[in-house]
């Protein structure tokens, strides 16, 4: 499924060489979509799933398996079972990194805000600079009520990447900053930090496609239509995330305003 607020969260979680992470949901339709026809495809339960859940009966570490499994689950929202395919998989091979934000993201899903920030910390102390590990733990101190701290832990973030002369990194950090701006409501600060970005490289999808749906919020629907234009006029045919940012557009053009509000709020508001 993809959501005007997941698409926007999504956007935030991986940069132009970034492989899609197995937490979302595999695309496989083309251009026109049916939403909620794909809403309802992800309740049922895959004949590939019940087939290597089978397989797990006999070969309990057969690492495919356990990603198709996994992967069900989490595109059914069944996080508290997902967590034990992620663990099992930590096992297996506890170097991968995938694993690891992938049971970061779930225990944050499950509202463990603390545990979830301790499992993303880790993470980032072998890898200051991995940009989903930054995104999910700027995600959890905003729910933990952190405040600017959010902000201080992504510019010192920052200030690494420019000494290091990482360049793409540093612009991906730019974008997730800009985006917690937006998390926090201030979406004129976000906008400006957006259009700072599209000035440095008008080439990048990313700021557009994120400013269209800052409109879409904002009801500011003529605005909005002119960023997804851009949006779609950059980004490659053959980007690896484009029907499910696609999917987003086509929601962000038909869902209304409230709705999108109430999702927003539901979305980034603290977790008990």
């Amino acid at each position: 499924m993809a959501s005007l607020v997941g698409g926007f969260i999504f956007i935030g979680s991986f940069g132009l060489n970034t492989r899609q992470s197995l937490a979302l949901p595999a695309q496989t339709s083309g251009g026109s979509v049916n939403l909620e026809g794909k809403r309802a495809a992800q309740v049922e339960k895959s004949e590939d799933e019940e087939m290597y859940e089978k397989v797990l009966e006999k070969e309990p570490r057969n690492v495919e398996a356990l990603k198709v499994v996994l992967h069900g689950k989490m595109r059914r929202g069944q996080t508290k079972e997902a967590v034990k395919y992620v663990e099992r998989l930590i096992d297996i091979d506890p170097e991968e990194v995938e694993w690891r934000l992938l049971e970061a993201l779930c225990y944050e899903m499950m509202g463990q805000l603390n545990k979830a920030k301790r499992m993303f910390n880790e993470i980032l102390k072998e890898r200051p600079l991995l940009l989903r590990a930054l995104h999910g733990l700027a995600l959890v101190m905003h729910k933990n009520l952190e405040g600017p701290a959010v902000f201080e832990m992504l510019n010192k973030a920052l200030q690494v990447a420019h000494r290091e002369k990482r360049v793409t990194e540093e612009r991906n950090i730019k974008i997730l900053i800009a985006q917690m701006h937006v998390v926090k409501g201030d979406f004129e600060e976000a906008l400006k930090k957006f259009q700072g970005l599209v000035s440095d490289n008008p080439l990048d999808f990313r700021p557009y496609l994120c400013q269209g749906i800052i409109y879409s919020l904002l009801d500011r629907k003529e605005e909005a239509a002119e960023q997804f234009e851009t949006y779609r006029s950059l980004v490659p045919g053959e980007f690896p995330q484009r029907i499910f940012l696609d999917d987003v557009v086509l929601e962000a053009k038909t869902k209304s305003r409230e709705r999108f509000q109430k999702e927003f709020q539901a979305e980034f508001s603290y977790r008990k």
